[in-house]
């Protein structure tokens, strides 16, 4: 099960099943059999391991569980109405994920058209809603059982209260459209098409005002060719969009924005008419020398040619650009473009003048630091320009002391110095990028050269994955002395009262156990985000979280606690908790497939 082989688990539990097992072991092996195959998507067997297990055991503490994960495998299985006898049925034991269980009932009786008790259920989990984000979810399901029920003003009223809360633009597009589809169903036709207007002057990029504007088109109620046109280009449509866009530049020939010519180059660009595009860039930069977008049609006009294979004239219009608007804040990106196209051409003196030169020019902007790399790695390749490469190399290191590329440029630079027989510069340089990549690639990859120069890229390593009670007593002593918790230090790592009660952890606990992991994971996640600068809490998260099975979040809890301690590095925290942090969970199965694949 913990692997995730749900098939095979079935299978050993119905060997199970076939020997002579005592009452404890027989539940277990029935409710794990229902479990395997409910998680396994055979929801009619998973339905009568359910059954069979509430007839044989009625006594069973464990009774409510089957009656949940009995509900689970019936909407699985197409039963929704049967599926919501059994989640009432949990209901009545008592449980600290309710919210969760109404949602389900909810979901369960609209599923079976029984609309009226699932706007019950659903304004039940709304009224016990764990967080913001589960009220608005819950809300538009309850808005659409109002819409089946044909209650419009119901759910349009959902609708609006979920836009007081919501934030996301993509999120409020969608329940905006939601709410103007549902006003023309109540016959509110106007107020419908206004709110359609609005999500398309609103959110134009957004795929929910395409949708809008179909609506209006249809209905013989188009917005302006332009914004018609900045709608349909957002939404991929790029026929659609020129057509809109000309019908908007022929209607106001004189008096027409640069930005229709700069849309309809780009919907032409992605549409696959590089030749078109240029056209339309052209005419952008002369015709409309003033408008914000020139820069980028300059650079849209070189991809237009790039397109077309043509990269030499591509490569001298982002140079003609730069010549003309040096200070254009995307003339840095032209000459990294240019040397770029000179590296797929294959030409590499070229490429690494160029890069030279895109440093050169811009010191200060981002592509600085990366246009030395990748110049001076050009000149290295020439295979005759070597000094070239190491003043490129060596400018990065100087000029740039925070760039991540340094550690990269020290670790070519060493290299360059090994090929050229100066093992002392060498070494050098081996060391400064071990100081200032400890942990990551190019400085452990230059410690390695550094001990062998004949050292292959990844070195066979080493690692103790085992975690045992002693090295968990002192990583527990390391951890409560730097709290100042030398009284505590004895089950340190147990939940203390307050965590354990806290519903977030009880709730995600519950849903996890009854294999609603996604629904778990967003209770315990916000508990494990809630508490990121409480060392104690995020090592005790992080037993806990591991021992459930919860490993991702394990794994960020105990990165956590190395990075809230007086330690530099994960090589200098105690052992137990660095192998927390870096884990060996599914080592069997990586084996296993690395024997496979041997």
């Amino acid at each position: 099960m913990q692997d995730g082989d749900y098939g095979a688990a079935a299978e050993i539990y119905r060997e199970l099943l076939t020997l002579p097992l005592d009452d404890d072991a027989a539940t277990r092996a029935r409710l794990g059999l229902g479990a395997a195959t409910l998680r396994d998507g055979d929801y009619a067997n998973a339905a009568e391991s359910f059954r069979d297990f509430l007839a044989l055991y009625p006594e069973n503490d464990r009774i409510p569980d089957a009656h949940f994960l009995l509900a689970d495998a019936l909407t699985g299985a197409g039963e929704p109405l049967a599926a919501a006898d059994e989640y009432r049925a949990y209901l009545l034991t008592g449980t600290v994920i309710t919210p969760y269980v109404h949602l389900s009932l909810g979901d369960a009786l609209y599923a079976g058209g029984a609309y009226t008790t699932a706007a019950q259920a659903y304004s039940a989990a709304i009224a016990a809603a764990p967080d913001r984000a589960f009220e608005v979810s819950t809300r538009e399901k309850l808005a659409l059982v109002h819409v089946a029920s044909r209650d419009y003003a119901a759910a349009v009223a959902q609708y609006d209260a979920i836009l007081e809360a919501a934030q996301v633009r993509a999120y409020r597009a969608r329940i905006e459209h939601q709410a103007a589809e549902t006003l023309i169903l109540a016959g509110e036709t106007e107020a419908g098409y206004d709110r359609h207007l609005t999500i398309v002057e609103t959110y134009p990029d957004e795929y929910y005002a395409y949708l809008s504007l179909i609506e209006l088109v249809e209905a013989g109620r188009p917005p302006d060719d332009f914004l018609r046109g900045v709608v349909d280009y957002h939404a991929a449509a790029y026929g659609p969009a020129v057509e809109a866009f000309y019908r908007y530049i022929n209607a106001y020939p004189e008096t027409h924005s640069g930005d229709a010519h700069w849309y309809a180059g780009l919907s032409y660009l992605f549409a696959g008419s590089p030749n078109l595009a240029a056209g339309e860039f052209q005419m952008l930069i002369e015709t409309h020398p003033e408008n914000k977008h020139v820069g980028d049609g300059w650079m849209g006009l070189a991809q237009a040619y790039a397109d077309q294979g043509q990269r030499e004239e591509a490569i001298a219009t982002y140079r003609q650009f730069v010549e003309i608007a040096p200070d254009h804040r995307r003339a840095p990106e032209a000459l990294w473009k240019a040397a770029q196209f000179w590296e797929d051409l294959g030409d590499q003196a070229a490429a690494a003048d160029a890069y030279r030169n895109c440093q050169a020019q811009y010191p200060d902007s981002d592509y600085g630091p990366q246009a030395l790399f990748r110049g001076g790695l050009q000149f290295y390749q020439v295979g005759e320009l070597e000094e070239e490469a190491a003043a490129a190399w060596e400018t990065l290191i100087g000029d740039y002391p925070d760039s991540p590329y340094r550690p990269t440029a020290l670790l070519w630079l060493g290299k360059l110095h090994l090929a050229q027989g100066d093992v002392e510069a060498a070494e050098a340089a081996f060391a400064e990028a071990g100081e200032a990549d400890p942990f990551g690639y190019y400085g452990l990859r230059s410690a390695d050269l550094s001990a062998d120069p004949l050292s292959p890229s990844f070195p066979s390593a080493g690692y103790e994955s085992e975690l045992d009670a002693a090295e968990q007593s002192q990583a527990e002593e390391w951890l409560a002395e730097w709290l100042g918790l030398e009284d505590a230090a004895a089950d340190l790592g147990e939940l203390p009262p307050h965590l354990a009660a806290d519903p977030r952890l009880q709730r995600g606990l519950e849903l996890w156990r009854l294999g609603r992991f996604e629904q778990a994971k967003w209770e315990l996640e916000d508990l494990r985000y809630a508490t990121t600068s409480d060392a104690l809490v995020q090592y005790q998260l992080a037993l806990a979280f591991r021992d459930v099975g919860l490993y991702r979040s394990s794994i960020l809890c105990a990165a956590r606690v190395i990075y809230l301690s007086p330690v530099t590095s994960t090589l200098d925290a105690p052992a137990f908790i660095a192998r927390l942090a870096y884990p060996t969970y599914y080592s069997g199965l990586a084996l296993q497939n690395a024997a496979q694949n041997d």
